[in-house]
């Protein structure tokens, strides 16, 4: 027969407490915020952001960083929550003021082809009259 106390060793209970207490660390919310920022990040760079809205851009990188930094170091989960929403909020204003900006350049534009197009036809109605 086994002694009893083989069964009750420390570490055989010691292991699966450290296990479930470092799995509770993990914060599905957190991760998925985390990716739901980046991906803004993403889609902001892709619209031309770094030109049209850098600061806007640069501020969602940095509260990107530091809400990484913060789930890294498994300080505040309330603060690295916190940052990524600001980051993502950032991101997406950034991405807001490219799009608008690209769309002022392309009203502008077509005023200007309008502004073409009618003195076009002004000229040609005045060479009809003659």
């Amino acid at each position: 027969m086994m002694p009893v106390r083989l069964f009750f060793h420390p570490s055989r209970v010691l292991a699966p407490c450290c296990l479930l207490a470092l799995g509770a660390c993990a914060n599905p919310a957190l991760n998925t915020q985390l990716a739901n920022s980046r991906e803004a990040l993403d889609q902001a760079r892709i619209a031309g952001a770094e030109q049209a809205a850098p600061s806007e851009l640069q501020a969602a990188v940095d509260k990107l960083d530091q809400a990484s930094t913060a789930a890294e170091k498994r300080r505040s989960g309330d603060e690295a929550m916190r940052l990524a929403q600001e980051a993502q909020v950032d991101a997406n204003l950034a991405r807001a003021k490219t799009n608008s900006a690209q769309a002022r350049l392309a009203a502008a534009e077509m005023a200007k082809s309008n502004q073409i197009l009618y003195e076009a036809i002004n000229r040609a109605n005045q060479n009809q009259q003659r």
